[in-house]
């Protein structure tokens, strides 16, 4: 079904509908890294015209997941392993920050609703394509939770922008990323628990470098 017929009239924009689409793709691995985005064959494939979809793709030029080639058009924006260092030790800095504010700024119900994320994710075991893409949208959502819980706008985008850009690479390795998280994902929950922001931020400093060294590893 294209991309038009599912519009109705509820949705305000095509090129949002169309952003949100190509950047659940390149997340999820059906757009690798490095792939050349044809925006012609994407127009087809979504039933949409160009405009919005050239707004959409600028957008995620901007936000660092597509990479404008020239006389190539867009591709998807791939990492050397030095660049993936970088990204993670910018990570490192800002989910530390994040960490602290959110320790001392969480609520009750903040606590409760990052528990029931982290109970799911204990749950799952990395047996099939579909689990591990679960835990992952689980993984992202635990983070996104403890970052909204403090109140930082700004700061949340930005952690939010880093992951999106290693997101892919992640889940190539998800096996190893699971294994050696889910533990460190309890630790961190039992710090936001107790409002320990020095210990949160350092936790989720270490997490990010414990992330990065088994993906460096494996690639």
């Amino acid at each position: 079904m294209s991309m038009i017929s599912d519009l109705g009239t509820q949705v305000p924009s095509i090129s949002e509908l169309l952003y949100q689409r190509l950047r659940e793709g390149i997340l999820r691995g059906e757009f690798p890294p490095g792939q050349i985005l044809r925006q012609e064959e994407l127009a087809h494939r979504f039933g949409a015209s160009r405009v919005p979809l050239r707004e959409a793709m600028t957008r995620l030029e901007a936000e660092g997941l597509l990479i404008l080639k020239p006389r190539r058009g867009y591709s998807v924006i791939s990492l050397k392993p030095d660049e993936i260092q970088e990204i993670f030790a910018l990570r490192a800095v800002v989910e530390e920050h994040a960490g602290r504010a959110a320790a001392l700024a969480r609520t009750d119900q903040d606590i409760e609703e990052v528990l029931a994320i982290l109970s799911q994710m204990e749950q799952i075991t990395v047996s099939s394509t579909q689990s591990a893409s679960d835990w992952l949208e689980l993984n992202l959502a635990f983070h996104q939770r403890i970052f909204a819980s403090a109140g930082l706008g700004h700061v949340s985008r930005v952690a939010l922008m880093l992951r999106d850009m290693v997101e892919p690479y992640i889940r190539v390795e998800v096996s190893l990323t699971m294994d050696g998280a889910q533990a460190e994902h309890r630790q961190i929950y039992e710090a936001f628990l107790a409002g320990d922001a020095e210990r949160l931020g350092q936790l989720g400093r270490i997490h990010c470098e414990h992330t990065a060294a088994r993906l460096l590893k494996a690639l």
